[in-house]
């Protein structure tokens, strides 16, 4: 199971991984305020070509945050990432002012109180203080985490997760009569808690345990599949009094959409990885349980670990393969969680069993996501640029991303239908696989 990521990851001569990110990345036009790049389609006039959303977008921290796991594996870890004929000083120094470049724009978002997407947007911002030591950008981080707690409420227990959702079926606008909470904000909890130490204020470590048992209350199923949305009351009398349950970007209200899984897996174990409380680890081992026994059952002929977009669509829409179509952003997001749960159990419960069943669950994620989705039409490969001593380029491809077969909404009544593309998150938890198991140092 390990020779393919072995291949992949720890490749002596290049890195596939490393040569595409950085070709998207030179391939973009100056970085703004405006927008970022979000999915890639697989067909029409714009095939291959990083397709942007505004710079509000949920999205836009991760196309930064992949660029300094690159930064990261070059410097941690040279062995994985370091191109021929330049020095590793020059490489460095190129692939920081790209980061920062990229990464730049990020800290006017700190003081937005119009999100509960600060963890995933400020990503990078935390990254750059990890590995330069840049005051501002933990500056930056905490202040984005200060932002986040101000929609935290009381009467529910929770954080806001959204102001409105609308689609073609639905309007929820009145934040005074509805407060609306999504399983994908377990995993911006992780940017209370370390700001939390870093400030040294209990408050927001208190604020996302809180929201992470509200969570658990009323959006995980007794089968430990997730719902996607949720409405509670904030004027009940009863905390966490619950409106009613729905998906916005799930096959229906009842079914388990794989990404949501995925978020709750990952966030779940972030948070018992901070506050050690057994009932995340009970969370995170149930919730991977669902996810894990989906994969096994999965109709897919081929590379049955890479999810389907929703786990009851089994019969729906196909990809471009001829295959149920599938989301490699779930896959890949639910391996991160499935890491750190090994270690969890490794470090809590001495537990090699189920320890050692959760790391050959992400490894069979991993290795099949390379199998299916890896782009192999046009590898990208690194070259000194002209009339340089030590600057590198990486030549246009006809693919931007790294990975195929990402769905970011397949819901029929949503505004915009998107699905069987490459997709900013998916490169950014497949390359942040690959940076864990080299922490880990199983590769």
């Amino acid at each position: 199971m390990f020779s393919i990521l072995t291949r992949l990851f720890n490749s002596t001569h290049r890195d596939a991984a490393g040569e595409e990110g950085l070709r998207a990345a030179s391939s973009q036009n100056t970085p703004s305020l405006d927008t970022y790049p979000e999915y890639v389609p697989t067909t029409g006039p714009n095939a291959g070509k990083y397709q942007s959303k505004p710079a509000a977008f949920w999205t836009c921290g991760f196309f930064p945050a992949s660029l300094y796991c690159l930064l990261e594996r070059s410097m941690r870890f040279p062995r994985q990432l370091a191109p021929p004929s330049v020095t590793p000083e020059a490489f460095q120094a190129q692939l920081l002012a790209l980061c920062r470049s990229w990464s730049e724009p990020l800290h006017a978002n700190a003081t937005r109180t119009n999100s509960h997407d600060l963890g995933f947007i400020m990503r990078a911002l935390r990254m750059d203080w990890e590995l330069t030591g840049e005051p501002r950008s933990l500056r930056s981080y905490i202040t984005a985490a200060e932002s986040l707690a101000t929609r935290y409420d009381e009467r529910v227990g929770a954080i806001r997760s959204w102001d409105q959702a609308l689609s073609h079926s639905y309007e929820i606008r009145n934040p005074e009569e509805n407060f609306l909470v999504i399983i994908d904000s377990m995993c911006n909890m992780d940017l209370l808690f370390y700001a939390a130490h870093h400030a040294r204020d209990h408050r927001l470590s208190a604020i996302a345990t809180e929201h992470a048992k509200t969570v658990i209350r009323t959006l995980v199923r007794p089968d430990n599949s997730t719902w996607h949305v949720v409405n509670l009351d904030q004027k009940s009398k009863t905390k966490g009094s619950i409106k009613f349950r729905m998906t916005h970007q799930g096959y229906s209200d009842d079914s388990s959409w794989a990404r949501g899984q995925a978020w709750a897996i990952l966030g779940f174990a972030q948070t018992f990885s901070w506050t050690e409380d057994e009932e995340f680890l009970d969370a995170t081992q149930r919730v991977s349980d669902y996810f894990i026994a989906a994969l096994d059952s999965s109709p897919a002929t081929t590379h049955r670990y890479v999810p389907l977009w929703d786990f009851a669509d089994a019969d729906g829409d196909q990809d471009s393969e001829g295959q149920p179509l599938r989301d490699a952003s779930a896959g890949m997001i639910a391996a991160n969680g499935l890491l750190l749960l090994h270690q969890a159990l490794q470090v809590h419960r001495k537990d090699a069993g189920y320890g050692t069943r959760y790391l050959d669950a992400a490894l069979r994620i991993a290795r099949d996501t390379i199998g299916y989705c890896l782009d192999r039409s046009d590898v990208a490969r690194f070259e000194k640029r002209p009339g340089t001593k030590e600057e590198l380029q990486v030549p246009p491809g006809s693919w931007d991303a790294i990975l195929r077969h990402a769905t970011a909404n397949n819901n029929r009544n949503a505004l915009m239908r998107y699905g069987d593309h490459g997709l900013v998150y998916a490169d950014y938890y497949f390359l942040e696989f690959g940076n864990m198991l080299l922490r880990m140092n199983l590769i």
